[in-house]
């Protein structure tokens, strides 16, 4: 058996698309908490696409959505020398925008969608408890990420990582970088990446492919949402219905999914399983999820093991305070990776409060 994980570096076109799209969802929050947000991000050269609704008080306007697109772009290292230059891209909008009323907020704690949410946790602690190959792809993507300006490389780029049961591991680095670049100082950079994720006797891959000089955008479209193995556990865990990017905190997409993140965290720091597994099913009209289970050791088990816990789209959000959470940093470098936050990690005043 292999243990596969890919991730990507924030200058990705898809990974792009889920910044922009998660920084309107923080800009939309930031001004009501109650916020509705629904948006979807394509970008494909020089040319950005976002649709969708975003009701918040007072209401944002297109020179704001033009604003946050050009700014993620220029944050992600676009500029005159990696294109698109966020300076002449073209912003496209179809988009409601509308003011909060007192009648949409009170139903902000119901659910508008049907939703299928899966949460994860298996290992210790200190290994973010994510499986194993995923989170070694993706500290090896912040690392390259990290890493680049040393060779001037640009800001997209890919790993794969394959874990296999016996022999070493297999990894592949996709490094975007000038015409002409030298393919040994790339294998250096790469390798020096791979050594220090404690790797030893590793030798990675490179543009396996070929040149990687065309990048971004200007080398593939990108799309909000396309990254959902990504962003979730990997290939080796189940994946809920729904993307998270785009969506604000009281959409139970991305509510489900972090709740039941932080339970199944909940059940493995307890003590009372390797690996947890946690699974809601929404309805429309729910205001908790109408199907819960909770998985420890791959054999069923009852929810109630983890104590009163307030399932609500309101409890939740209160209870994990997921209004006061940035969630662009999180699309653009992986959600579950990242700490601390009110789901992640070993946090006695949010675990006592909720589980008892």
């Amino acid at each position: 058996m292999i243990d596969l994980a890919e991730a990507v570096l924030p200058g990705h076109p898809d990974k792009l698309c889920d910044c922009i799209a998660d920084r309107l969802v923080d800009a939309a929050i930031a001004r009501h908490p109650r916020a509705l947000v629904g948006v979807e991000v394509a970008i494909h050269r020089d040319t950005v696409f976002v649709t969708g609704c975003i009701t918040t008080s007072p209401p944002m306007t297109p020179d704001d959505v033009d604003g946050v697109v050009r700014d993620v772009l220029a944050r992600a290292g676009y500029g005159p020398e990696w294109p698109p230059d966020p300076s002449a891209v073209r912003v496209l909008t179809d988009l409601r925008l509308e003011p909060m009323d007192d009648a949409l907020s009170a139903l902000r704690s119901v659910s508008d969608d049907q939703a299928i949410t899966i949460g994860w946790a298996g290992g210790v602690a200190e290994n973010r408890s994510l499986p194993a190959a995923h989170r070694l792809a993706w500290r090896l993507a912040l690392l390259l990420d990290e890493r680049r300006g040393s060779l001037g490389l640009g800001p997209d780029g890919k790993v794969v990582v394959g874990l296999p049961a016996l022999g070493p591991p297999r990894v592949s680095f996709s490094m975007h970088h000038r015409p002409g670049a030298d393919r040994t100082a790339l294998f250096a950079l790469a390798q020096s990446v791979v050594e220090a994720a404690g790797l030893v006797g590793v030798a990675p891959e490179v543009n396996g492919g070929g040149d990687f000089d065309v990048g971004g955008s200007m080398g593939d479209n990108g799309l909000s949402g396309k990254k959902l193995v990504v962003d979730a556990y990997g290939p080796s865990v189940p994946i809920g219905g729904g993307a998270w990017s785009g969506k604000d905190p009281h959409k139970v997409d991305r509510l489900g999914a972090i709740r039941a993140r932080h339970l199944a965290r909940v059940a493995v720091e307890r003590g009372l399983a390797r690996q947890a597994l946690v699974r809601f099913g929404w309805f429309p009209g729910d205001r908790a999820p109408s199907l819960a289970e909770l998985v420890l050791d791959g054999r069923p088990a009852d929810l109630r093991l983890l104590g009163p816990v307030d399932l609500t789209i309101a409890g939740t959000v209160r209870d994990l305070d997921l209004t006061r959470v940035r969630y662009a940093p999180r699309a653009a470098r992986a959600s579950w990776f990242q700490e601390p936050a009110p789901w992640e990690g070993r946090d006695a005043a949010v675990a006592g409060r909720l589980v008892g």
